[in-house]
C-alpha cells in the first residue's frame, strides 16, 4: 500500500522514490492525476537530476486546459509497493504527476480535505 496526504490545495500527493539508469535516486512528491493516462510526469529539473536518458523526443499531448504541448519521453524506475518497477516518464511541466497507468490494478482512496489520507491499495 502507498500512502500520502491531501495538501492545502486539495491535491492528493504521494511520495515515491524514483531511480535513474545510473542508480541516482530521489524522493518525489507526486500529485495524483486521474486525467493523466501515462505513468509519471516529471519536470525537466528532476529528469536532469536523475540522469534520465531520452528515449523519444517531441511527443505531443493535449493537456487538461486544452493546450497542446511537446514533451520528451524517458525511462526510470519507481519504488512501488516495495519493489522497483520500470516506468515511462513524460518530461513536461513544473509539477510531478502520478498517472493512471502506474495505478492500474489498484484502488485509490482519497479523503478530500486538507490533511486527508490518500491510499493506493493493490487489488486482489
Amino acid at each position: 500500500m502507498i500512502r500520502g496526504v491531501v495538501n492545502a490545495r486539495r491535491e492528493a500527493v504521494v511520495r515515491l522514490r524514483v531511480r535513474g539508469p545510473s542508480g541516482i535516486e530521489c524522493d518525489v512528491d507526486l500529485i495524483v492525476d486521474s486525467g493523466f493516462t501515462s505513468s509519471l510526469m516529471l519536470p525537466a529539473v528532476t529528469v536532469t537530476a536523475l540522469g534520465l536518458v531520452l528515449q523519444q523526443s517531441g511527443s505531443a499531448a493535449i493537456l487538461a486546459d486544452g493546450s497542446r504541448r511537446q514533451f520528451d519521453i524517458c525511462e526510470a524506475e519507481v519504488e512501488w509497493g516495495g519493489t522497483w518497477r520500470p516506468v515511462v516518464v513524460s518530461a513536461l511541466g513544473d509539477e510531478p504527476l502520478l498517472g493512471m497507468r502506474l495505478m492500474a490494478g489498484h484502488k485509490l482512496v482519497i479523503d478530500v480535505v486538507p490533511g486527508g489520507l490518500v491510499e493506493i491499495i493493490p487489488l486482489p
